[in-house]
């Protein structure tokens, strides 16, 4: 396919042929040709395949990818690493400001594959799009310079750029554990509250030492897990005061405290008022 700058690419629009030399070791990544495009909603590339991979970076305005029959709008800030060896499609959904390079190497699949997890194609924002910008500008100036010297240069801000990619990637992983492990743990804890729930206990259950356990779970809620432990109590046995004529003695049970004294002044203390003059006020 060649890159013209008609069908829907206005005439400020840049786009540079990089030849590699024959030497170049397998492992460097290699550019083929670079853009920095301005479209209007005309613009569509529609390929079987073009030998390489293609990262596009959308600046400004909207466009969509679609590939293997996912579709996903690319919007500013996002990027989005495409297999070109593979059919795809991508195009302005509206006026379009793109920086594309296409590029390979012996390397490029496995990074690809890493990045891209059970999608067709790599999609992600940016965590920061000023360092992605600069490693991008630093290597349209190294391969203006067209010096055979420069091959290892070019190499390192690519693979610059796809680091970039990969610690958001990771970034966003730990995030969605961190959430997982949360949605997990107090799952846990409000099926259990009629039982003891030992700190060991819901540590070993997200298999996380207890210490750590404590720590991210304050980080995420405010609260230690002995604290939110008990609020949830006190809140359900709030509702089965309100809710139901259960003895203040089974409610105390129900929620997990070991005597009907026990609940009594732990719901004092809460609260201000004795479960029974919570029921009173409550009516």
């Amino acid at each position: 396919m060649n890159h013209s700058l008609s069908s829907g690419v206005s005439d400020n629009s840049t786009i540079f042929f990089h030849t590699p030399t024959n030497c170049i070791p397998e492992f460097l990544y290699f550019p083929l040709c670079m853009g920095h495009f301005y479209c209007d909603s005309r613009y569509k590339v529609d390929r079987r395949s073009y030998d390489s991979f293609l990262l596009l970076y959308t600046k400004g305005g909207k466009g969509l990818i679609k590939a293997d029959g996912i579709t996903r709008e690319l919007l500013p800030g996002e990027v989005c690493l495409i297999d070109c060896y593979r059919p795809h499609l991508y195009q302005s959904s509206e006026a379009w400001e793109l920086k594309w390079i296409h590029f390979d190497s012996g390397n490029s699949r496995a990074f690809f594959e890493y990045l891209k997890g059970d999608m067709p194609f790599v999609h992600m924002l940016l965590e920061n799009p000023a360092q992605f910008e600069n490693t991008w500008r630093r290597l349209y100036e190294t391969l203006l310079k067209k010096d055979s010297m420069n091959e290892l240069l070019i190499s390192q801000d690519i693979s610059q750029l796809l680091t970039l990619l990969g610690l958001s990637k990771e970034r966003r992983e730990r995030q969605n554990a961190a959430s997982d492990f949360m949605d997990i743990s107090l799952k846990y804890i409000h099926r259990h509250l009629d039982e003891d729930i030992s700190l060991n206990t819901l540590a070993a259950h997200v298999s996380l030492s207890p210490f750590y356990f404590t720590r991210k779970f304050k980080e995420e809620t405010g609260y230690t897990p002995y604290r939110y432990i008990l609020i949830s109590r006190i809140n359900l046995a709030k509702f089965y005061l309100k809710s139901s004529h259960e003895s203040v003695k089974n409610i105390g049970f129900s929620c997990g405290f070991h005597s009907e004294h026990s609940f009594c002044t732990t719901f004092k203390k809460e609260v201000g008022v004795t479960p029974t003059e919570y029921r009173y006020y409550s009516k």
